[in-house]
């Protein structure tokens, strides 16, 4: 049974969410989905910012299960790109950036960024928590309120495991909007929770929605988090089967995508790279043309396009989507595209899908298409088609394949030893 657990926070005084898009994000794209290069200082700054300017802000934690769902998912896939900031949550994704060139001091994971806030002292921020058990919600309404910290539970809505259409509920909403919450911290599973979220925003009070899988759990204690030393070495999923020994199906098959994405992407791109990168003279020589015809805004560009020529592209993009019309963009002039050119593509095209705004790329030619796929994002080349998006059917593992990688992961947890995986040795 859902059980609403309030803590007589005030009535909300936020206005209806305005959504804009922000094409001075440092975002990139990393195997089709959107990624910002921010540390958790600066996420926390702006989560407090828009706090005060009681402005939206959306954020999501994409790891290696956002990648597998993404590829599978276009619903899911949609919802992410539909976000205001995008932290790179899982090591698999830092280490791809990486290697592509692109400089990311670090993961930004969701638990990180609620830790910087319960530590904030110059204000308290109201958080409503979506998601858990009614034992988890008053668990986290004891840490939360009995103590210092600078996060205070608002309120707790266990919804049970009921669909997106049954959490959509106004009454549900009316409860979550009622509490007057600065955030929303949804821990429904990452696909129904972003999901509920693309339903939803619209008519959601609380500036800031944030999709922090285990965190409510973290913070009830009800799961112990690794140790720092396993977060730093992207061998967290090692700790969590620890303790929820049933994700170990999950991260099989997250396993199974990454290998797939480093060898039949990663490392094409890197020789696509040392082939056709693109000279000084080649990214001053880029261009592009705009023209409005009618309803549909189209952005027509021409020659090499990098992070490092990124300026003109910011410009014309937010110049588009101001429109409020439908978007066309134009790549058959676009002779090299990398990470960073992709992730404003990807910034535009989740806006317009947001707003339920026309979206059509134009790519004809076989070497940009090429480009598009390497880099993950190739179903924008089908983004303007009529036509339902065909979905894909997620692998899964064979009986046989299952109990090989139990063992597998087994045997991992037997060599660290009870003293490496104890938390209070580091």
């Amino acid at each position: 049974m859902p059980i609403a657990v309030q803590t007589g926070g005030r009535a909300s005084l936020h206005s209806p969410r305005s959504l804009e898009p922000n094409f001075s994000r440092r975002a990139f794209c990393i195997q089709g989905l959107l990624c910002d290069v921010v540390t958790i200082e600066e996420v926390t700054q702006k989560v407090a910012a828009s706090i005060k300017a009681a402005r939206s802000c959306n954020i999501v934690t994409p790891n290696a299960n956002f990648l597998r769902l993404a590829r599978s998912d276009p619903d899911f896939r949609d919802a992410v790109l539909a976000s205001d900031l995008s932290m790179i949550d899982g090591m698999p994704l830092v280490w791809f950036a990486r290697a592509l060139g692109i400089s990311v001091p670090d993961r930004a994971c969701g638990s990180d960024l609620f830790d910087s806030l319960m530590r904030q002292t110059d204000e308290r921020f109201n958080a409503f928590f979506l998601g858990a058990t009614h034992d988890i919600g008053q668990r986290v309404r004891r840490r939360l309120n009995e103590g210092t910290s600078g996060v205070r539970c608002a309120g707790v809505y266990a919804p049970g495991f009921g669909s997106v259409e049954s959490m959509s509920d106004q009454g549900i909403l009316d409860v979550i909007n009622g509490a007057g919450a600065d955030l929303l911290i949804i821990s429904i599973g990452a696909r129904k929770g972003l999901l509920w979220t693309s339903r939803n925003e619209g008519s959601l009070a609380p500036p800031i929605i944030c999709n922090l899988g285990a965190t409510v759990n973290f913070v009830a204690g009800s799961i112990t988090r690794a140790p720092i030393f396993f977060r730093k070495h992207g061998l967290e999923w090692l700790w969590r089967v620890k303790e929820e020994p049933a994700l170990w199906t999950r991260y099989a098959q997250d396993l199974m995508v990454l290998t797939s994405v480093l060898f039949g992407h990663i490392l094409p791109c890197l020789a696509e790279y040392r082939l056709h990168k693109p000279s000084p003279a080649q990214l001053s020589a880029a261009c592009l043309r705009r023209r409005q015809r009618d309803a549909t805004y189209t952005i027509e560009f021409i020659g090499a396009w990098t992070n490092d020529n990124i300026a003109p592209v910011r410009e014309a993009l937010s110049e588009a989507t101001r429109t409020q019309g439908n978007l066309e963009i134009d790549l058959n002039g676009v002779t090299y595209a990398d990470a960073g050119f992709l992730g404003q593509i990807l910034l535009a095209y989740g806006y317009q899908r947001r707003m339920r705004r026309g979206f059509v790329l134009r790519a004809s030619r076989k070497p940009i298409q090429r480009i598009l796929r390497l880099h993950g994002c190739g179903y924008l080349l089908h983004a303007g088609d009529s036509q339902i998006e065909p979905r894909q059917t997620a692998r899964r593992l064979h009986p046989a394949g299952k109990a090989a990688v139990r063992r597998l992961w087994q045997s991992t947890l037997d060599a660290c030893g009870a003293a490496w995986i104890n938390p209070h040795r580091h």
